[in-house]
């Protein structure tokens, strides 16, 4: 570039820039129109927040409960002889199966079977006497009394067979029902009396289960109400029962209520004696459920936030209890209402 040119570009910057800069300040010095009241509401309001709905259900008060229990044979008896004697046999092992009336001790009996035997013999001698006279009956030749007499003889005498027959069946010992028994108290040639245990007898093809709760739940108990029990020795395994005794008074100590639930045992894998947790639940009354983040907390207390009219809405509530990830609520939310989350 020639020393003219650049002469001529430094002359039009200089004249160019201050130009410009008048130009500006003009800009910034011309009147503004008015903003409106709408435009300044516009500018102030906040945009619309989204938010995530859930929709309020209607959900039961259900009480889930959990308590220990202890199991008992559906009948359960300690095994005695009814008298005193050597014992001769013992007719069971421990955990054998055995049928209602199947022998399970016999005793010296010996003595008794004469006794019957001696019995016999003189029924019989009572009956042929009897016979005799009643063949001359009419004839005058026996007098009524003796006939009588013969006749109480015979009767007597039937009397005695029949308790010499009870004394020989005494000295065996059956069992009452059906069930498993239990080890044996006694061997053969030991003394033995009426308090003398032999064993035990369970019939465990159904169990009873024995557990208490507190009063509170007196009225919401029912004959017949479903439970699960569970044992530490099946662990994942419910057993389910039904409630089959409720007693009928609250206990003045404790203030429980005791009952038993009756389960099934037909694998024979449960035991009297072993320890239980009960499970129940206890249906109650109705209320209004919501997620757990739709719940707030306030001032006035607890509230959930519902939509009215594509407007939000305080509802002010009582929170009841958490159920299953919900809280049942109690107040004015209807069912059905949108809730926000």
């Amino acid at each position: 570039m020639s020393r003219p040119q650049r002469r001529f570009l430094a002359l039009f910057l200089v004249v160019l820039v201050p130009c410009a800069i008048l130009l500006g300040w003009m800009a910034r010095a011309q009147p503004r129109a008015p903003a409106t009241a709408t435009d300044e509401v516009a500018r102030s309001a906040p945009p619309p927040v989204p938010v995530v709905l859930a929709t309020s259900v209607e959900k039961l008060d259900t009480a889930r409960l959990e308590v220990l229990g202890s199991g008992l044979a559906a009948r359960s008896v300690t095994v005695y002889p009814a008298v005193a004697g050597e014992v001769v046999q013992v007719g069971f092992r421990a955990g054998q199966r055995v049928r209602k009336d199947q022998v399970l001790l016999r005793l010296q009996d010996r003595a008794q079977r004469l006794a019957v035997d001696l019995a016999t013999a003189r029924l019989e001698a009572a009956r042929r006497l009897m016979a005799r006279y009643e063949s001359t009956r009419g004839t005058g030749a026996v007098p009524g009394s003796i006939i009588d007499e013969a006749q109480s003889g015979v009767e007597l005498a039937e009397i005695a067979l029949r308790q010499a027959r009870e004394d020989l069946a005494d000295r065996v010992v059956l069992a009452p029902f059906a069930g498993v028994v239990g080890i044996a108290a006694v061997e053969p040639g030991d003394r033995v009396d009426s308090d003398t245990a032999i064993t035990t007898l369970d019939d465990r093809r159904t169990l009873q289960v024995a557990f208490a709760l507190p009063e509170v739940y007196a009225a919401r108990l029912k004959i017949g109400q479903t439970v699960r029990v569970t044992n530490p020795a099946f662990a994942g395994r419910d057993f389910p029962g039904r409630i089959d005794q409720i007693d009928s008074r609250i206990d003045a100590d404790s203030r429980n209520l005791r009952l038993r639930a009756r389960v099934p045992n037909a694998e024979d894998l449960l035991r009297p004696g072993m320890s239980f947790t009960v499970q129940l639940d206890l249906a109650g009354a109705r209320y209004v459920a919501v997620p757990e983040l739709a719940l707030q907390w306030g001032r006035d207390g607890a509230y959930v936030w519902t939509v009215v009219d594509g407007r939000a809405q305080q509802v002010l509530v009582r929170s009841v209890r958490r159920v299953d990830e919900q809280i049942l609520l109690d107040g004015p939310l209807p069912v059905g209402a949108p809730v926000v989350v």
